[in-house]
């Protein structure tokens, strides 16, 4: 299911550059407010496959225009921005078309510059049609990742080679979370990623001014995926990459 989230400033007008994790955070609320149960399962547990949990599902960045950065710091000089969010999983439709998005409330930022949002508009869209082999442009940073010998993880540019099989892998195990909890070893189909333009490297510090502050790389770029239609349909409404529920993966077409 996809969902245009429009929100329309209420006081502030100076944004933190890095709000990605105050966003999801926020959209966690959302969902608790209709099922604390299922909020708190997507939270804490999440699908699982191979040892890795999904919580199946996405956002944009925000679409902010007009703006102007200064510092770290984004200044919106319109009244209104918006983003696009999408859930893979169809036991939640009820709980985004029941919703509780439409009037509530959002503060977004930091210690020293919190915007406040209200919700006004919540719009369905319908989704495309998926053919074998898609064209997608990045609404918001893909994260693929490696682990290194020391355990730290390694960011990968879409230039990397084994970057389209690390991006169907995740697929996969996603696909396989969604009926299973089992299960370590996964088969990749037949598959071929081609990268359509220079990819553009953005990190996203997440929970800053915390204990748990960490930096993410992601990389914002045009590409093209053969796949099966499936895998495509999953991609697109859970996120492709890495770190989906911190607003990584969003595509559009």
């Amino acid at each position: 299911m996809e969902l245009k989230i429009t929100l329309a400033l209420v006081r502030g007008n100076q944004l933190p550059i890095n709000y990605q994790s105050e966003l999801s955070s926020w959209i966690y609320k959302v969902i608790a407010r209709v099922d604390a149960e299922y909020s708190d399962f997507l939270h804490n547990k999440g699908f699982q496959s191979a040892g890795k949990q999904f919580r199946m599902f996405t956002f944009s960045q925000l679409d902010i225009r007009p703006y102007k950065v200064v510092g770290d710091k984004i200044r919106l000089l319109g009244k209104e921005v918006s983003f696009i969010i999408r859930f893979a999983v169809d036991s939640s439709l009820d709980h985004f078309i029941k919703g509780l998005f439409m009037q509530q409330h959002v503060g977004l930022g930091d210690r020293n510059n919190v915007v406040d949002f209200e919700v006004t508009g919540v719009e369905t869209i319908t989704p495309p049609t998926f053919q074998a082999t898609m064209k997608y442009q990045c609404l918001s940073p893909v994260c693929v990742s490696r682990q290194r010998d020391d355990h730290t993880a390694e960011y990968l540019s879409p230039e990397a080679p084994g970057y389209g099989k690390l991006l169907v892998q995740n697929l996969v195990r996603k696909s396989s979370a969604l009926v299973s909890t089992s299960g370590n070893s996964i088969s990749l189909p037949d598959f071929h990623f081609r990268l359509l333009n220079t990819p553009r490297k953005k990190g996203v510090h997440i929970k800053v001014n915390t204990s748990a502050h960490t930096q993410v790389v992601g990389y914002l770029f045009h590409f093209e995926l053969t796949a099966t239609v499936e895998l495509h349909e999953l991609g697109y409404d859970a996120g492709f990459g890495e770190k989906n529920s911190m607003g990584f993966g969003c595509v559009s077409l």
